[in-house]
């Protein structure tokens, strides 16, 4: 098998098992953070230090969009404040890229995009909890993905039996 292949069907299994232990065990998690969660960590290159940037920077962003949310509510959501409030979380999300660990800039706005698009209007800690939660499984899906490849990369088809 090749190793896009490999990568590809790895994938494809967390994914689907992740989806079947969801909904199974009806997880109180919204699946598309967490797939979102397994992009960030692919963006990254993926191993130990790609799971950490992606953890990382996706955490970072939902801090990002929540203060965003919480200043610009205390501002009282005015449209050109609230524009200004919202830049400078930007300007903060890819100025963080100076620490090494925060260098992940893309998972960072991926972050803060996730916690917005979930609907909050104001900061609240359950919401971000959830987010954080969903965007790390999925980070941490990316790891199981790269052990699943392994696996299959030693997989050998038996020569009787390729001819089936």
């Amino acid at each position: 098998m090749s190793a896009s292949t490999t990568k590809a069907l790895s994938l494809a299994i967390v994914a689907a098992v992740w989806a079947a232990i969801s909904h199974l065990l009806k997880v109180n998690l919204q699946l598309w953070p967490v797939i979102v969660g397994l992009g960030c960590f692919v963006g990254t290159g993926g191993g130990i230090m790609g799971l950490q940037k992606s953890v990382l920077g996706t955490l970072s962003g939902i801090v990002w969009g929540a203060l965003y949310l919480a200043i610009s509510g205390a501002l009282g959501r005015q449209a050109f404040v609230d524009a200004l409030v919202l830049g400078v979380a930007v300007f903060g999300m890819v100025y963080q890229a100076r620490v090494p660990l925060l260098s992940y800039t893309a998972g960072a706005i991926i972050g803060a995009a996730t916690y917005l698009a979930m609907g909050f209007r104001t900061f609240g800690m359950n919401g971000a909890i959830r987010v954080a939660i969903a965007l790390v499984i999925g980070c941490v899906l990316g790891i199981a993905a790269e052990r699943v490849s392994e696996m299959l990369g030693r997989m050998r088809v038996v020569p009787s039996m390729s001819n089936r």
